[in-house]
């Protein structure tokens, strides 16, 4: 992090002098703040729910509008001193829990992009209109805005992965939607300085997007959170019984064969009793996180309740089944959890746990009757000494 700061801060100090500042780029830039201000004023109510409702979830905002709409309004300079401008107040103004190197960081890592896109863009000289006006000038823009991105939220992703290991990298770049959402602010941002040029008068009717563009973020979160458990970050059960019913109506069509792993951790209510709920909760989250990484990415991971989880592994047969339960099992055995200081020090190790299988079709050919039968292995395991995986055997067959 210390790096990416530094780097900012000496590439913003080594390029901000290459373009003369004029008269009129100051009253642009008081114009770009003043907006700036009334949409983060009008937007702080919906941005401080949705800090709450992203807590563990990727966080996609929509100040670079203003930002990628200074750097193609303004010199060099002062479009970087907007960006520290801009993350200075949303910060002082929206952030209830601020962490001030993530915000720093988050701001170095604008700047550098920043300067990234700034150099696709003299790619072509001359004004703005100049560089837009033909379908050269249009790519060229296009190709400013996707570098800002990449750059900007590949090395959020970067330090998101160096920082959380155990969860394979895709899976840290959020969703699609947050991508064209993302995307969508630094269009609008370039609209928005083209606008600025030609007719500023209109710079109020833009804030009607952003602010729709707000309340769908706020939409899109809520229904996530719905279905998402809050303390392990998986599926909770509704949702993953949602994408096991679908799977399994598309296995009845086309044929093909699917596993239903019930997991339980061991002795979990001794753990709670020796180190509390909190040392608790990160063995929970240790063992999710065990659990997404050694699957595959299109298999549906969930928490059942409790200290129980769910997997289900698409079209995968017994034997499939049975291995990967097997090699769960042994990963969650290897588990090794840290314990903050402020909670006793330590490390959390030597976890177990039962594991009951069962296999579509052989075992039955609904969703409750697999749950049943991989519940009546998961309590066979426990009986049988923990630690262990049982599977479920077929049903008899029909005459």
């Amino acid at each position: 992090m210390l790096v990416v700061d530094v780097l900012a801060v000496a590439l913003s100090l080594a390029v901000a002098g290459l373009e003369p500042v004029g008269p009129g780029d100051w009253q642009a830039l008081a114009l770009l703040v003043l907006g700036l201000v009334v949409h983060v004023e009008t937007a702080r109510g919906i941005e401080r729910r949705r800090e709450v409702v992203a807590d563990g979830q990727p966080y996609i905002e929509l100040k670079s509008v203003w930002s990628f709409a200074g750097l193609l309004l303004l010199p060099l300079g002062l479009a970087l001193a907007l960006v520290v401008v801009t993350f200075a107040y949303w910060w002082l103004r929206v952030s209830q829990r601020p962490v001030p190197h993530r915000w720093t960081y988050s701001a170095a890592t604008v700047l550098i992009a920043s300067v990234a896109a700034w150099a696709v863009l003299e790619l072509i000289p001359g004004g703005l209109l100049v560089k837009v006006s033909g379908p050269v000038g249009l790519l060229v823009l296009v190709a400013a805005g996707l570098t800002r991105w990449t750059v900007n939220h590949g090395l959020v992703v970067f330090m998101i992965c160096l920082s959380a290991p155990g969860t394979p990298w895709w899976k840290r770049l959020g969703s699609p939607t947050d991508t064209l959402i993302g995307l969508g602010a630094l269009a609008l941002g370039a609209a928005l300085a083209v606008v600025a040029l030609t007719t500023p008068w209109l710079l109020p009717v833009l804030l009607i997007p952003v602010m729709g563009m707000h309340r769908g973020f706020l939409i899109q979160q809520f229904a996530r959170a719905a279905r998402t458990d809050p303390k392990t970050g998986l599926s909770n059960a509704s949702a993953w019984r949602d994408q096991a019913e679908r799977e399994l109506a598309r296995l009845r069509r086309r044929g093909g064969e699917l596993g239903v792993i019930m997991v339980d951790i061991d002795a979990f209510k001794a753990i709670n009793d020796r180190h509390g709920h909190l040392v608790g909760d990160a063995v929970l989250r240790a063992v999710a996180d065990t659990l997404r990484s050694e699957v595959r990415p299109y298999d549906a991971v969930g928490r059942f309740g409790g200290e129980e989880f769910v997997v289900l592994l698409a079209e995968a047969g017994p034997e499939q089944v049975g291995t990967t339960a097997e090699r769960l099992r042994r990963r969650i055995s290897e588990c090794q959890v840290e314990v903050a200081p402020t909670l006793g020090g330590g490390t959390v190790q030597g976890l177990t746990a039962s594991i009951g299988t069962a296999s579509f079709p052989q075992a039955s050919r609904d969703l409750d009757g697999l749950m049943v039968s991989a519940d009546t292995a998961l309590y066979a395991a426990k009986h049988g000494g923990r630690n262990r995986v049982e599977c479920a055997p077929p049903r008899p067959t029909q005459r």
